[in-house]
């Protein structure tokens, strides 16, 4: 910065010091205004991930029990059509 010439130039180079001053501070505000939101909406969004990956590892579970219950009923079935199959049969098929 060069020395001002008059009173009047350092006053106006104060002044505009001043209003870059007021901004920067403003600018400051805001953007921890915006931080403090962000962090909030993080914390939320972590917790919906973890309730949502708790409710899917749940589901997965359960489809698993449903598997093993599917097979289990495949086999049963499996087993009666055989055994009618067998009542079934002419003594010559069997």
């Amino acid at each position: 910065m060069s020395e001002p010439n008059t009173p009047a130039e350092g006053l106006e180079e104060l002044l505009s010091l001043e209003e870059k001053i007021h901004q920067t501070i403003q600018l400051l505000k805001t953007t921890r205004t915006e931080k403090e939101e962000l962090a909030r909406e993080n914390s939320r969004l972590r917790s919906e991930l973890e309730a949502q990956s708790r409710t899917a590892r749940a589901l997965e579970d359960r489809v698993g029990r449903l598997e093993k219950e599917r097979e289990a009923v495949r086999a049963r079935v499996q087993r009666l059509l055989e055994q009618v199959d067998s009542l079934t049969a002419t003594p010559a098929e069997a």
